[in-house]
């Protein structure tokens, strides 16, 4: 064993390492609300890769380099402007972008985003504690769900964003608290890209 040991101490010492550094980059966070219903729902699991856009001195907020900026589409775990909650939030807005909301339809630069609406029966197996709404629509590659009429955040004066900041909503219109309340976020509120969900059965 001892000779066993000795002769691999560099591949244990270099697995050590990976494994303790792993949790700061790789964060599972389990949904406690429906805010991303019927994409994400109550009880699902979202891998959150912390390194996505930013390498961080581990176990810190040290920014060391940016790897790359949100993208639109993007769903990303944002801190909350309480300052002590996180969520996933998708991206639909980007820097220098005019974003405006009318009816629950997302405008950029003036452009409504594609919708293309699918059959609200397909999705009777997400559990009503989601309270997805009467619509659900394709909205460039994702699910997106509301009531029309109802929301009390759908529609959203034009807001111009600033350089570094980004426009995040909930893809559960009516259930979400986002940019429509609290306003754009800055990148150093986005904490990483949800790359996996692990669904509840």
């Amino acid at each position: 064993m001892a000779t066993w040991l000795r002769c691999n101490y560099r591949i244990l010492l270099l697995v050590g390492g990976v494994l303790a550094l792993l949790p700061s980059y790789l964060w599972a966070y389990a949904l406690s609300a429906s805010s991303e219903s019927p994409t994400l729902n109550i009880g699902d699991r979202i891998i959150v890769n912390k390194a996505s856009y930013a390498l961080r001195l581990p176990y810190s907020d040290v920014v060391l380099f940016r790897a790359r900026s949100p993208e639109r589409g993007d769903m990303v775990l944002v801190r909350l402007p309480n300052g002590r909650t996180v969520a996933p939030k998708r991206v639909v807005g980007l820097p220098e972008e005019t974003i405006e909301l009318k009816e629950n339809r997302v405008l950029v630069n003036g452009r409504e985003l594609p919708v293309r609406p699918l059959n609200r029966v397909d999705f009777n197996w997400v559990d009503p504690s989601n309270r997805i709404g009467s619509i659900v629509a394709e909205e460039g590659g994702h699910w997106i769900s509301f009531t029309p009429g109802t929301g009390r955040y759908r529609t959203c004066p034009s807001v111009k964003l600033e350089r570094g900041r980004y426009f995040v909503i909930g893809d559960n219109r009516d259930e979400s608290a986002d940019s429509r309340i609290w306003g754009p976020v800055p990148e150093s509120r986005i904490l990483g890209k949800v790359v996996m969900a692990i669904h509840k059965r």
